[in-house]
């Protein structure tokens, strides 16, 4: 049947994309036999279209497909208008919103590109439910970066999902930048890391950059890195970006006492020692969380693997004052004990971690 443009929105029932599946917010083509309806942009959409942001094959359109490379069709529409509009005369058909006083609203909505949040950032809504930030539209469509010297990265889609080499973060919507022959990938907000970071409340010297396809042993948290290392010059130290602002005293329910990061722990009395949560070996010459009194000692990852297990302590002289008074923070309470000999054991306990209590057994049933 023929179609029908209509520009105003519909008030009597909400209208639905026949194409996209969406809600029809704006202006529309409608068949006013057997509703059937276009969103305008998808009327609009060529049916094969050579697209900068997945460069293998054009992309046909199609009521359905067996393939893995589907795009939707605004997704696919929208950002190809975007693109062949100069950003010059794309600000004079759609105007540069603030995100000043419209928290409330854009505390989810994100942006195409880089699926952050559209807070503290200026950005442009060329279509009702399509947004992106001024400072993505900018990005260009090719960039060579030192991690990945063989061959251009380009702005695309992630469509084979694979993970940013410099935060291991897989980002499966919006716009990556990527060498399809080596299967490498960077976030759009991963391309260019700070040159420095501080952080006194954690190191009392700066972290400067460096980027080179270059692997190493992070010195804060003793696991492999990859491409963007930072490094302390003063205390020669290489660290990841995340492992800059790790707490410096923390107090973990695997343990009575606060313990403290250590980038390499010295004792005399012996070489090694076990994790108290995985009781696997721990490298004392890189980084770990310790407790010097009890010569406690636990992998970083393993004492900061859940947020439930730990807290920050922000300053040492607090950490004195809880060692002094014992600072005992139990993450179970006492159900039932007994008497064996002269010990005291305790023999069934409510534990933070499950919702029954806990008896004590000397046998492992089924795990």
């Amino acid at each position: 049947h023929p179609l029908i443009f209509n520009e105003e929105r519909s008030h009597e029932s909400e209208v639905y994309c026949s194409a996209c599946g969406e809600l029809v917010l704006g202006p529309r083509f409608s068949c006013m036999d057997c509703g059937f309806h276009l969103d305008k942009n998808c009327a609009e959409a060529p049916d094969v279209m050579n697209h900068p942001f997945h460069r293998k094959h054009n992309l046909e359109l199609k009521a359905s497909s067996p393939y893995d490379d589907d795009f939707h069709i605004k997704c696919a529409f929208l950002s190809y208008k975007v693109l062949k509009n100069d950003f010059r005369e794309l600000q004079h058909l759609v105007p540069i919103i603030s995100s000043e006083g419209h928290s409330r609203e854009l505390e989810k909505a994100q942006c195409f590109a880089c699926q952050k949040s559209l807070l503290d950032s200026v950005y442009i809504s060329p279509d009702y439910g399509f947004h992106l930030h001024k400072k993505c539209l900018e990005l260009p469509l090719e960039i060579n970066h030192p991690c990945h010297r063989h061959h251009s990265l380009f702005l695309q889609f992630n469509s084979d999902h694979l993970p940013c080499q410099i935060c291991q973060e897989t980002q499966h919507e919006g716009l990556v930048y990527c060498c399809s022959i080596c299967k490498f990938v960077l976030h759009t907000g991963c391309v260019s890391p700070p040159p420095i970071i501080e952080d006194p409340s954690t190191h009392k010297h700066p972290f400067t950059r460096c980027l080179k396809n270059l692997s190493f042993n992070c010195d804060a948290c003793g696991t492999l890195g990859n491409y963007v290392s930072y490094n302390c010059l003063t205390c020669s130290l290489m660290v990841h970006k995340k492992c800059i602002t790790l707490p410096r005293f923390i107090k973990s329910i695997w343990h009575d006492h606060p313990i403290s990061h250590n980038y390499f722990v010295v004792d005399n009395e012996c070489t090694t020692r076990d994790c108290g949560f995985c009781h696997e070996d721990v490298n004392m010459e890189s980084g770990s969380y310790y407790c010097s009194k009890c010569k406690f000692i636990i992998h970083v990852n393993c004492a900061l693997q859940d947020a439930r297990w730990y807290y920050k302590i922000e300053s040492k002289d607090k950490v004195n004052a809880m060692s002094a008074v014992g600072a005992l923070d139990p993450s179970f309470v006492v159900i039932k004990t007994t008497k064996i000999g002269e010990e005291i054991i305790n023999v069934e306990i409510k534990h933070f971690s499950h919702q029954h209590n806990l008896l004590l057994s000397n046998e492992v049933k089924d795990r």
